[in-house]
């Protein structure tokens, strides 16, 4: 790998979501992660480490322990798959795991598309990506009605509940695609002294967003009948509610995805900055060695800053209000599988219009610090917050606040890195595992929530498969 270029191969991948906002574990802080950092911060294309980098295809979806019992097709991508199939969607979400505790839940799937960056000289770079995100968000869910969606109601394993208060609640699934083009360029090359920036403007096309928002007094799960106490539902008193959609469920066609009538479009921008302080090791690097010296690396990052727009010909939202609600397994599948088509279809609306509203992608500010404790072992901190902008749209796109701390391997052929995320709202942090050898990476947001009970069970996995051939000063002697 260090003399030549990988030769690129078709992966087939059966299974797969910082952690949390989206970005690969492990590499979106490496010095290595070229593509895989660039989303998170632009200006690692100024001096690349890479003439060139190819992401073949990339995976990654939040799930919990069941998917690895019920794998299914494709269950890890629900967020993703939601705006252009009904198809065992009900079945494929109980699959995912919510990377929050309790409130809100907080679900997400990305597929990154081949994509491509190069090398402008020594101290320039650009690159050219386009991925797909999916997001669902649920406010105000209770535990019990968690519960009796992943266990059923048909199974005999959801407990009864007796007239428990509720309140306001939603639900929304988004998602979007977006090409982006990024550039970065080093302004500063000295002896202990390197200053990076860079700047990403993508378009977003392909937007849908759903929704379910509503308020209800109190609700119940009880058995239908006493001869049968296997057999629940969920009873609700006074229900408000308003449902919509930017466009209805439909399968997917290209030239769909751009047309501003049927789907929601906007722009956004990603801005960044490093600048490397230090050198570990002064006098005794080879000529030809190329790897990292700096002692410490400061980094900042605005990403996603930008909206989407929706205005379509076919979108609805239908308002209306029931005193008495029954949902039997059968209706919630029917909602499960085909959102809020499935709600209106099963509960008469009061009144109708159409949704013109716009929605901010998953915009948040990151901070670094990443010290290079010896040759090759670093220890990075890090934090990105959420950026609201004093908005309170239920349609805003969510990113969790999240403090992570991540020791790390890493050189040119692979990595190991160990992110622990602490989570705003978590009962406890998220033990990560990743790594990438050669042309495969592989991470986990959250080890210890696959493997135990209670805090968040969910954990974003991503798996992808890379080629490149590095930039590096050959040694004449």
């Amino acid at each position: 790998m260090k003399t030549s270029l990988l030769t690129t191969a078709l992966f087939i991948l059966t299974a797969v979501q910082c952690a949390v906002a989206q970005q690969i574990p492990g590499l979106q802080f490496s010095n290595y992660g070229g593509l895989y950092r660039s989303t998170y911060n632009p200006s690692v294309l100024g001096g690349p480490r890479h003439k060139f980098q190819i992401n073949v295809l990339t995976l990654g979806g939040s799930i919990k322990y069941r998917y690895f019992r019920f794998i299914g097709e494709n269950s890890f991508l629900y967020p993703v798959l939601a705006p252009h199939s009904t198809k065992e969607l009900y079945g494929r979400s109980r699959t995912m795991g919510s990377l929050t505790y309790k409130d809100p839940i907080f679900l997400a799937g990305e597929i990154r598309w081949p994509s491509v960056s190069f090398a402008l000289g020594k101290y320039h770079g650009v690159a050219v990506q386009l991925r797909t995100r999916g997001f669902v968000l649920g406010r105000n869910i209770p535990s019990a009605i968690d519960n009796l969606y992943i266990k059923r109601l048909d199974t005999g394993s959801t407990p009864p509940v007796s007239d428990e208060a509720w309140g306001d609640f939603s639900l929304v699934q988004q998602s979007f695609s977006d090409l982006s083009f990024s550039y970065g360029a080093q302004l500063l090359d000295i002896e202990g002294h390197k200053f990076r920036v860079g700047v990403t403007v993508k378009r977003v096309f392909g937007a849908r967003v759903a929704y379910l928002k509503g308020n209800a007094d109190r609700y119940s799960i009880n058995p239908v009948s006493s001869s049968n106490p296997d057999v629940s539902q969920l009873e609700i008193d006074n229900l408000t509610y308003e449902s919509g959609y930017s466009t209805p469920n439909r399968k997917m066609s290209v030239g769909n995805l751009f047309d501003s009538g049927k789907y929601g479009s906007g722009w956004g921008y990603d801005l960044g900055f490093s600048y490397e302080i230090g050198s570990v090791w002064k006098d005794r690097k080879e000529v030809y060695n190329d790897s990292p010296d700096y002692l410490i690396r400061l980094a900042g990052s605005l990403t996603d800053i930008g909206s989407v727009k929706y205005k379509t010909a076919d979108s609805k939202v239908v308002r209306g209000s029931h005193s008495d609600v029954v949902i039997g397994q059968t209706q919630l599948e029917t909602i499960s599988d085909r959102g809020p088509e499935g709600f209106m279809s099963l509960f008469p609306s009061d009144t109708s219009s159409v949704l013109a509203q716009k929605a901010k992608l998953p915009q948040a500010l990151n901070l670094e610090a990443d010290l290079q404790v010896f040759h090759g072992f670093f220890l990075n901190l890090s934090r990105t917050s959420r950026l609201s902008g004093g908005s309170k749209q239920s349609l805003d796109m969510y990113v969790p606040n999240t403090f992570i701390i991540t020791p790390r391997f890493e050189d040119e052929d692979s990595g190991l890195s160990f992110p622990i995320s602490f989570i705003q709202g978590n009962n406890r942090p998220s033990i990560g595992l990743a790594g990438h050898f050669g042309p495969v990476f592989l991470g986990f947001s959250n080890v210890n929530g696959l493997m135990k009970g209670g805090g968040a069970r969910g954990s974003m996995m991503y798996v992808g498969f890379t080629a490149w051939k590095a930039s590096r000063k050959k040694d004449k002697d």
